[in-house]
């Protein structure tokens, strides 16, 4: 009797186990569920950017720009993603638009942008218009809040060239190098990376100061490095959570730039190793933490806010 006393006790036990385990397992598919629900609502709103409305617009630059333009590459994946109002990378504008050398007053990079924002006042509807800003990029922003970024460039020895960080000197580009690169890779990863980097951009923006927060050219580069050869589940939450955790990582070494458009993607974030990049690199971890030990939609929800 004592013998089988002892066995009902255990299997009584296993079964508590088991209850318990299949519990388990019940709340982490719930998790998953409501996370990647959550998660797929506001990748919804980042993309709530009209894109027609964007083209109808292109179009009326492009108008407005007239003869002066010797060519116009519109390069929305990136514009759709950020909106700034200077340029961390050619992933970060709308437009790129190679004027003519006679539509300048002279062969300097600030002639490249009076020429531009001399083009738009004339020939843009300012009535529509809140305000043309030329720096670096040229934003025209609508009055019902809407963006266009456009970089000016010019043909140079055959060569597209904007103007250097310093605003003084000729910079050479190669536009779609860093392009070809990250439509590979999300390519790969069955188009998951792209939303996976609107959404990291989403929870940098709501999580680091503006000093310590990559850029929009850098989160696309650190991106590309992260889903390289990924193998992991393609949802959201597991995607998000894989980028931080990568990310933290990575950006201790500074990553070249393949358009040319300066030596380094992230040079403001100093040498290898260095105190700006350790900071930001803490920064990331903690936030991959944070994702890893969530157990609620709601905890999720406050990275994003």
């Amino acid at each position: 009797m004592g013998g089988s006393g002892g066995g009902g006790l255990h299997s009584s036990r296993s079964a508590d186990e088991l209850r318990a385990e299949v519990q388990k397992e019940l709340e982490q598919a719930r998790l998953e569920s409501d996370v990647n629900a959550l998660l797929n609502e506001q990748l919804a709103l980042i993309n709530n950017r009209d894109t027609e409305l964007v083209n109808e617009r292109l179009d009326e630059i492009t108008n407005a720009l007239g003869d002066r333009i010797a060519g116009i590459d519109r390069l929305l994946y990136g514009g759709s993603v950020a909106k700034h109002t200077y340029v961390d990378g050619l992933s970060d504008v709308d437009s790129l638009v190679v004027l003519k050398h006679e539509a300048l007053d002279g062969d300097t990079p600030s002639a490249l942008r009076s020429a531009m924002e001399r083009a738009l006042r004339q020939g843009l509807d300012m009535g529509r218009v809140a305000s043309i800003d030329a720096g670096f990029a040229v934003t025209v922003t609508y009055k019902d809040g809407n963006q266009i970024q456009l970089l000016p460039a010019v043909e140079r020895g055959g060569n597209i060239a904007i103007s250097d960080k310093a605003g003084t000197g000729w910079s050479f580009i190669r536009p779609r190098a860093f392009e070809e690169r990250l439509t590979h890779t999300n390519r790969e990863q069955g188009g998951r990376v792209v939303p996976t980097i609107k959404l990291a951009k989403a929870v940098v923006d709501a999580s680091l100061g503006e000093r310590d927060r990559p850029g929009g050219y850098h989160m696309e580069a650190l991106a590309v490095d992260a889903f390289r050869g990924y193998q992991g589940p393609r949802n959201a939450k597991a995607m998000l959570g894989h980028f931080f955790s990568h990310a933290a990582e990575r950006i201790k070494r500074p990553i070249a730039d393949v358009t040319g458009q300066s030596t380094r993607i992230d040079e403001t974030f100093g040498a290898e190793n260095s105190p700006h990049r350790q900071r930001v690199a803490t920064a990331l971890r903690r936030i991959a933490s944070r994702m890893q030990n969530a157990r609620s939609a709601e905890e999720w929800r406050r990275l994003l806010e």
